[in-house]
């Protein structure tokens, strides 16, 4: 590998406080940062950042962490696509569920900052496309060095030590029922903003398919609940309804540690969920 002299893809802008930001234009380049700075902090958008590490690696520049691909069947998008450009470039093709969720994001200065890969990998948080991407069954692509991963959205636990997430890649499927809700204020993020996402697709006076994701602070995502859904007959009665909902609260106990803020989300999310249900036709 070049050294970091014979690099002339790299620049270093020192920040105040002896604080140093180095902004690169190729993976290898963040890669050599990664391996040769303890604790590097990486950097795309910083809408939600509350402080800068005193060594930090700019993303936003890389080509390839920039694409937008639309296939067939799935578009991917690098991970330093702003949300401004996916709403722009995906357009009317993006699954409902996604694209009223890229447009509840902030106001349109924060768009046209905040990225996709930021989004994804607050560690503190599931940000508002966490339950959209989960219900669309998205894939992540996760590099470092030496090794290229490809990780399904739902076993999604967060990014390997001295890896960066490049691409998401998001199935164009077709649903009959696509539903997008956000919970708390809007333009903003607190302790009671969450995303709900219902996806489901009927056959022969069945439901056949449907996913279901609530992110925020606590989250909801039961493949076995789901599974126990496929089958049942539509239109679905208020007892079936009651039934779904108790078996609902139970998982999301399950899942969750209740605090005060908690028992406002599962009450919002249960409400939806309800509401969701009996859309179904």
């Amino acid at each position: 590998m070049q050294s970091p002299k014979n690099m002339q893809e790299r620049e270093k802008v020192q920040m105040p406080k002896s604080k140093t930001v180095f902004i690169s234009k190729t993976l290898s380049d963040v890669f050599y940062h990664i391996k040769s700075v303890n604790e590097i902090q990486l950097l795309a958008g910083c809408t939600q950042l509350k402080k800068i590490q005193d060594k930090s690696v700019s993303l936003r520049m890389i080509p390839e962490l920039n694409i937008i691909d639309r296939k067939e069947r799935h578009i991917e998008f690098g991970s330093a696509v702003s949300i401004a450009n996916m709403i722009l470039t995906g357009g009317q093709k993006l699954p409902v569920v996604l694209a009223k969720a890229l447009k509840s994001i902030g106001t349109e200065q924060i768009k046209n900052i905040a990225t996709l890969g930021g989004n994804i990998c607050a560690k503190d948080f599931k940000y508002t496309l966490w339950a959209p991407l989960l219900a669309l069954n998205a894939r992540l692509e996760i590099k470092n060095q030496n090794e290229t991963l490809f990780i399904p959205f739902n076993k999604f636990t967060g990014i390997p030590e001295k890896h960066i997430l490049t691409k998401v890649r998001i199935p164009l499927d077709e649903w009959e029922v696509e539903i997008f809700k956000r919970v708390g204020p809007s333009n903003t993020i607190n302790e009671l903003s969450a995303s709900f996402a219902f996806l489901a697709d009927t056959q022969r006076g069945m439901i056949a398919k449907i996913r279901i994701a609530f992110a925020g602070k606590v989250f909801f995502y039961s493949p076995e609940f789901e599974n126990r859904i496929i089958g049942t007959r539509l239109p679905l009665s208020a007892k079936t309804i009651d039934d779904l909902i108790d078996n609902a609260k139970k998982i999301f106990v399950e899942q969750n540690t209740i605090t005060d803020s908690e028992l406002i989300l599962k009450a919002q999310f249960l409400n939806l969920l309800r509401n969701a249900f009996e859309q179904l036709m």
